[in-house]
């Protein structure tokens, strides 16, 4: 066997492996984990991982921030003199609920069909967290000399916003995510990486910024009474009339000079050309250029601010007016955006009878399209695809990104793979049938080598 062919057989079962674990967010729903219990999920993904690398001789540690909800931290250390400060390989252990009568197989099972692995987490993000391991372990047993310590992070709760696992330990153990040299150089995380076919041409796209976040709950009080006998407060109307004009506000912002490059070197100068004119003119102008629906949906976004309503709870009972209700509506801001203004906006109008809370606020964050590390992806991918064009970009999307910002510490997302024209990856994420053909680790596992060998390696 060869070491390529070998790197991937050890991805593969590492990816296959993670996925039977179903370490579901919120951990306390069997209903979302196929009949599964998901409590303490988390901490088993952790313990495998952890395990994992000390079989290979590398120190590994679990940590949890609550019970059952365990991260694994391990570390290559630096072998010259004067280390520069770390890379970190991040990656979250925690996946989605699933609806397991909408999967074609078991979404647990970790099945390798005609050379593809099926499964929660396949793509979000558990192929990322096979591949950092893999490429630790190749690292360790290389015995090259490094620069730069190589810290190991897989975490939980990026699914909830990461405040019992990268949110919580930034903030608690900053010392996991640096060295005696200072914060970390850089994280590699999810979501960049990727390849997609645009135009007959292919393009890997690398992620160096993301939107930010204003998960907001709109609540109206009424008077509880009779279906039978309507009246004017009744706070399901209010909500609902409330979720409309939220929906419909114009959407706002100013894209960052990333996304307008993006989009020229794409050839979507048309989109830009409709954006005055709103989110549904520029889709129409994507899907001219563009035939997968849901990287239409991702493009658009990156042009606006986004207000989409994800959850209305009101009432119990079919023939009872309700005294109280409940909505959820998920908000994306641009770099460019005053989140504290868009919330005002929000509240105004939402109307007088319904209350505006922002329930959880993370900002947009960017790091920088022309660092060392970036130039690094961009030859790693070239090299294994040389009629690949690579760009920069920014996803709607949040990840743990936002919580190494804190630290200072710029996070780029390089998931690196090699997909077919028709895989529908994006519509993969948090959707059904999730998988991810063992060609994308074929390719993937080589390239994050690569950089993190380069990045860090001595000189």
């Amino acid at each position: 066997m060869t070491d390529l062919a070998a790197a991937t057989q050890t991805a593969t079962e590492h990816l296959r492996a993670l996925i039977r674990i179903p370490s579901v967010n919120p951990p306390n729903d069997p209903t979302g984990a196929a009949g599964r219990d998901p409590r303490g999920a988390e901490t088993a993904a952790a313990l495998y991982c952890a395990e994992a690398l000390t079989q290979v001789g590398i120190d590994a540690e679990v940590l949890e921030a609550v019970p059952g909800r365990g991260s694994c931290f391990a570390r290559l250390p630096a072998t010259v003199r004067d280390p520069l400060p770390p890379l970190i390989l991040l990656g979250h252990i925690d996946v989605v609920p699933v609806e397991a009568e909408s999967w074609s197989v078991d979404p647990f099972g970790g099945e390798l069909i005609d050379g593809v692995v099926w499964g929660r987490g396949a793509v979000d993000m558990k192929d990322m967290v096979a591949m950092e391991l893999t490429v630790m372990e190749l690292l360790h047993r290389s015995g090259r000399e490094r620069r730069r310590d190589v810290i190991f992070a897989a975490v939980a709760d990026e699914e909830a916003g990461g405040t019992a696992g990268a949110g919580y330990w930034t903030k608690q153990r900053p010392d996991l995510f640096g060295s005696a040299a200072g914060p970390a150089a850089a994280a590699l995380n999810e979501v960049g990486g990727y390849s997609m076919t645009v135009g007959g041409r292919r393009f890997y796209a690398l992620q160096v910024a993301e939107k930010g976040i204003i998960w907001t709950r709109l609540t109206a009080d009424g008077v509880a009474g009779h279906g039978s006998m309507p009246h004017e407060h009744n706070p399901t109307v209010e909500l609902a009339e409330a979720v409309a004009r939220l929906a419909a506000l114009p959407s706002g912002g100013d894209p960052p000079p990333v996304v307008l490059e993006f989009f020229e070197a794409l050839g979507l100068q048309p989109a830009l050309a409709a954006r005055p004119a709103g989110l549904a003119a520029v889709r129409a102008a994507i899907a001219e250029r563009v035939p997968d629906p849901a990287l239409q949906r991702s493009f658009a976004a990156m042009l606006f601010d986004t207000v989409t309503p994800t959850v209305i709870r009101s009432g119990t009972k079919m023939n009872v007016i309700p005294g109280h209700g409940m909505a959820e509506i998920d908000v994306r801001t641009l770099p460019s955006t005053d989140q504290s203004a868009l919330l005002a906006l929000l509240t105004d109008a939402a109307g007088p009878k319904v209350t505006v809370e922002a329930i959880h606020r993370l900002p947009a964050v960017e790091a920088d399209p022309g660092a060392e590390i970036v130039a690094l992806m961009t030859d790693a991918l070239l090299r294994a695809d040389p009629e690949g064009t690579v760009l920069p970009m920014m996803i709607t999307p949040g990840t743990d990104a936002k919580s190494l910002a804190t630290l200072g510490i710029p996070t780029y997302g390089f998931s690196p793979v090699r997909l077919a024209e028709d895989m529908p990856f994006l519509s993969l994420f948090h959707g059904h049938n999730e998988r991810l053909p063992v060609s994308a680790l074929e390719f993937g596992v080589p390239v994050l080598l690569e950089v993190v060998s380069r990045f860090a390696g001595a000189e």
